[in-house]
């Protein structure tokens, strides 16, 4: 049988192979969706990243403020938290020993602390160095202003053995968390 014969079709239809492939036309809408795709997710992508950056600050910030605790109950003697995350054990007639260095926020991070510092006691007790109860209040407000909502991580020690961090949209408050603190 001849090649021609082969391709040859029937009379009345079409005798060109049939096409395979994308039409310019085709690719071109499948650009265009692809794009808008992309305009929509980065932007929340984005929002996504610093919202986890403030989330994992925060997480370490409190990891530290128990570390604090738990430190001061091993060694048997007062050990300084400071709100920046350094935990200094306070040795009695005896010089500070480093414990952890202090955190440096991630970058478009800002950590506002309502206190300085807190001395942890052998009995686990967090308070501030001039005080001998408990602290209760507000330890330090993490915000960015890269997103606009959900921008700050509150955390809050409540009898100086209780500590809380909530997800806020507005600065923190000094006592007790906002009604929408979640």
């Amino acid at each position: 049988m001849s090649l021609l014969a082969i391709f040859a079709a029937p009379a009345g239809r079409c005798q060109h192979p049939p096409h395979r492939g994308f039409t310019l036309v085709e690719l071109l809408v499948t650009l265009v969706v692809a794009g808008l795709l992309v305009a929509v997710a980065v932007p929340s992508f984005n929002r996504l990243m610093v919202s986890s950056r403030l989330t994992s600050f925060a997480n370490e910030l409190v990891s530290r403020l128990t570390l604090a605790r738990s430190e001061a109950v091993k060694r048997g003697y007062a050990v300084q938290f400071d709100t920046n995350g350094a935990i200094t054990a306070l040795p009695p007639n005896n010089p500070s020993i480093t414990v952890t260095q202090a955190l440096t926020p991630p970058s478009g991070i800002s950590s506002t602390p309502a206190i300085d510092s807190l001395i942890a006691t052998p009995l686990g007790l967090l308070h501030e160095p001039t005080a001998t109860t408990g602290y209760a209040g507000l330890v330090t407000d993490i915000s960015s202003n890269a997103i606009t909502s959900d921008n700050h991580r509150c955390i809050y020690l409540f009898t100086g053995t209780t500590v809380m961090s909530c997800t806020d949209s507005q600065a923190c408050r000094a006592n007790t968390p906002n009604g929408t603190c979640q």
